[in-house]
């Protein structure tokens, strides 16, 4: 999916080209946890509105679609994940220099044979590197598995070592830490997989003149384009917000969809009745919070330390911070339960601290890259000039550096907040009973068949996540992916 929709978005002049490029990226914001429910309630064999709406079309006694089994799994993964293709794929192609296919053009060669034999070889590493990352995201996933493959007996390594650790004994956990190193082996050897393969293909897609790539006259394929690209954004955009946000508004999972059955009633439920949503909440607010606050000190440190000092392994001490963001959240779960359990004189287990150290230990690797980046773009000579000056290096630090990349390090917080706040891979194996966050909330409501209070609590967490990722792109103004 992703390939061909970034060729139509930036290489032809298809109708609204801009408006799609930015509808394609959405799906890339949802929680995935939240695809799976919408996609339950659209699939659903027993409630599923399109299996429904199906079944009285024509006049049917048995479900059509069934998302509970593996190709359904593919199905929801496919949708919330071609994104990491799609961005990658646009960036190539937007800055790719067009003369090689413009001097093929002049030669005679058709539109097709050019995409085959120049342009698809020269984005090969962009969609292969996209390819690997859907790879290392959908192995790593627990959301999506677990609500839509647990119920139809699909499991992948996520779910068994949910299973295996709540099965509970020394075997349950022994096997469940196998499939971690099992699963971190995977995952790692497919970012190192990307890595080799991104350096052994360089191509030049850059060209130090400023030319726009020659975009194709779709002609008598304008319509049908319009209409594909159309349908991809009502599948993946607007049939699942218009699923999840009917279901939270009737006052009962599979009842008919009439004006009596609709109200706002589950989410003055959820906002002011119910307590286990009004923890989550808090709970989640202050982890995010705080682990962005505490993460982007320690980034910021490790960054400065890696960009602005000669210290000796100062690259080592980076490489190491940003180790645990490569390994799938679920071994960093399992590694915070054996490392911080009483075993090494500190019990951390059932708390918000174990919570918050997992939260830290994944996401600075966010600070380091973010501070990094706006590091590299202060010259020495202006901490220097402020040291001839007589200022101390608090000084200049205070007065000179930190001013220069405060845009940066707000917008590092809040990339780190948006996906703390909703977390779910690490959090579901980490909370107690006085910790539970809104992911683990929405998914032990959904587990519970609480279907139109989860779908509720689901639409808020949406409304704040799309909220502060707008909020995110206007800060970095697109130079920070979202």
């Amino acid at each position: 999916m992703g390939a061909p929709l970034a060729w139509l978005v930036t290489r032809t002049n298809l109708p609204f080209a801009k408006l799609f490029k930015t509808l394609f990226i959405l799906p890339y914001m949802i929680p995935p946890f939240v695809g799976a429910i919408a996609w339950s309630q659209l699939l659903n064999r027993r409630n599923g509105y399109v299996n429904r709406w199906i079944m009285s079309l024509f006049g049917l006694d048995r479900y059509v679609f069934n998302v509970n089994t593996l190709s359904g799994l593919v199905w929801v993964m496919a949708l919330y994940l071609y994104p990491f293709v799609f961005i990658t794929v646009v960036g190539a192609l937007e800055r790719m220099d067009p003369t090689l296919e413009e001097a093929a053009r002049t030669c005679g060669s058709r539109t097709l044979r050019i995409m085959k034999d120049i342009t698809l070889p020269l984005v090969a590493p962009s969609i292969a590197g996209g390819a690997l990352l859907v790879f290392a995201s959908s192995i790593a996933n627990f959301g999506i598995p677990a609500l839509i493959g647990m119920q139809g007996r699909v499991f992948v390594l996520t779910t068994m070592i949910y299973s295996y650790m709540h099965s509970g004994g020394f075997n349950g956990i022994a096997m469940a830490s196998s499939l971690s190193v099992l699963l971190m082996g995977v995952s790692v050897g497919a970012l190192l997989i990307n890595n080799l393969y991104l350096k052994k293909k360089q191509y030049t897609l850059i060209s130090g003149k400023s030319m726009r790539p020659t975009t194709l006259d779709l002609r008598a394929w304008k319509l049908p384009c319009l209409v594909l690209a159309a349908i991809v954004v009502f599948v993946t955009v607007i049939l699942p917000f218009f699923s999840i946000a009917l279901t939270s508004l009737l006052d009962a999972w599979g009842a008919d969809i009439t004006w009596e059955n609709i109200s706002l009633r589950n989410y003055r439920y959820i906002l002011f009745e119910y307590k286990l949503t009004k923890d989550a909440l808090k709970n989640s607010l202050l982890l995010a919070i705080s682990a962005a606050t505490i993460s982007m000190i320690l980034g910021s440190l490790i960054a400065y330390i890696s960009v602005k000092t000669k210290i000796r392994g100062r690259k080592a001490l980076e490489t190491v911070a940003q180790i645990p963001y490569t390994i799938p959240g679920t071994v960093v779960a399992i590694a915070m339960i054996l490392a911080w359990s009483g075993r090494y004189g500190i019990n951390l287990y059932n708390t918000f601290w174990i919570l918050l150290v997992a939260y830290v230990a994944h996401y600075t690797a966010f600070a380091i890259r973010t501070t990094s980046a706006s590091l590299e773009q202060i010259h020495s000579s202006l901490e220097e000039a402020a040291r001839i000056s007589g200022g101390s290096w608090l000084k200049s630090l205070r007065d000179i550096v930190i001013p220069l990349i405060r845009p940066g390090l707000v917008a590092g917080w809040f990339l780190i907040f948006m996906p703390a706040l909703r977390e779910l891979t690490m959090s579901i194996l980490l909370w107690g009973p006085k910790t539970v966050t809104i992911g683990v909330a929405v998914f032990e409501m959904q587990e519970a068949g609480y279907v139109q209070i989860s779908a509720a609590f689901a639409t808020l967490l949406l409304i704040i996540v799309i909220t502060g990722n707008l909020i995110v792109k206007w800060l970095t103004k697109g130079k920070i992916g979202i």
